[in-house]
């Protein structure tokens, strides 16, 4: 004998649980529109129940999420991505493409000038200068 056939519509969920399953991808308006609530008094009830913020709440319901994330990129770097080792590699342990061209002061290359014009000849390196 199997179990009785349970319909959506039988199913009731807590505002609570609604607006934790919605907060992650949604607005705070949209969350307040689909609990049938004005936003404010939503964002009234998350401070009374948490002491924190909307925004702080939201941050906070996203934490597993992210976290879920990280370690899916990690595992797919690992399999060998190269492009998710160097995404990594960049956003985890501040590496960059870019090299450092740049020339210092010490290292510039001395250019001197010599017009073809001119019949003299340049002056002599002074022995004093290094």
């Amino acid at each position: 004998m199997s179990r009785p056939r349970k319909e959506l519509e039988d199913i009731k969920f807590d505002g609570w649980d609604q607006l934790d399953a919605l907060i992650v991808w949604s607005t705070g308006e949209y969350c307040a529109e689909k609990l049938g609530i004005d936003y404010d008094t939503m964002v009234s009830r998350i401070k009374e129940r948490t002491g924190l913020t909307f925004s702080e709440y939201k941050d906070q319901k996203k934490e597993a999420m992210r976290v879920n994330i990280r370690k899916k990129q990690y595992d797919v770097a690992m399999s060998g991505n190269v492009s998710m080792l160097i995404w990594l590699g960049k956003n985890e342990l501040g590496q960059s493409d870019k090299m450092d061209n740049s020339v210092t002061h010490k290292e510039a290359l001395k250019i001197q000038y010599v017009d073809s014009s001119s019949t003299t000849t340049p002056p002599e390196k002074d022995s004093t200068e290094s």
